[in-house]
């Protein structure tokens, strides 16, 4: 164990790799969409919360109609999905009104994943986007590109390690040495001088 720990010293201070690059397949990476592409979908699910009475609703309104709520009319005009090779989230453009007097109103965006980009400023209702579900609608989602391998490495009998142009291996503080670790290890160390 001591010589194995002295080699892996003496291989570190001499500047050198410490393991051979694995011989192997070269993989292409995992095909994924782009950060912007976005899945239509028909149908938004909205979660509702009347702060009167507690109560929680879970609507699924189909895009185009309008659901109605107590007082309250919430209409999907597009609802997009991420892609699942992306993180998820889901948007959707909502038309809503509390229909008590002085009512609250919105029309926007909804996310999933940023509730606190798109609120609706009611005194009475809580929405908050869900997902979207439902058959798939424009925009759709194009085909994944087919991913190309990188190529090979060099084959692994060529040495690749930088050699210094002076012909002796450098450490870090200028000194020359040799990675080789001495076939017998000194019993003691040395002892006395003034530290």
């Amino acid at each position: 164990m001591k010589r194995y720990a002295l080699a892996v010293c003496a291989a570190t201070l001499a500047g050198m790799p410490l393991l051979a690059h694995a011989a192997g397949t070269v993989l292409a990476p995992p095909a994924v969409y782009a950060p912007d592409t976005w899945q239509g979908k028909d149908t938004a699910v909205v979660r509702v919360l009347d702060r009167l009475d507690a109560h929680v609703e879970v609507l699924s309104i189909p895009v185009g109609t309008t659901a109605h709520y107590k007082s309250l009319d919430i209409t999907p005009s597009r609802c997009l999905l991420r892609p699942p090779t992306l993180s998820p989230d889901a948007a959707a453009w909502l038309a809503m009104q509390d229909k008590h007097p002085n009512g609250a109103t919105f029309q926007g965006w909804m996310l999933a994943a940023e509730p606190a980009l798109g609120v609706f400023e009611s005194p009475v209702y809580d929405v908050r986007m869900v997902r979207c579900e439902g058959a798939d609608t424009g925009p759709a989602l194009p085909p994944l590109p087919k991913p190309v391998a990188p190529p090979a490495p060099p084959a692994s009998g060529v040495d690749t390690a930088p050699t210094p142009a002076d012909g002796g291996d450098k450490t870090s503080s200028g000194h020359t040495g040799s990675s080789e670790v001495p076939d017998t290890l000194p019993d003691k160390q040395e002892t006395g001088g003034v530290y």
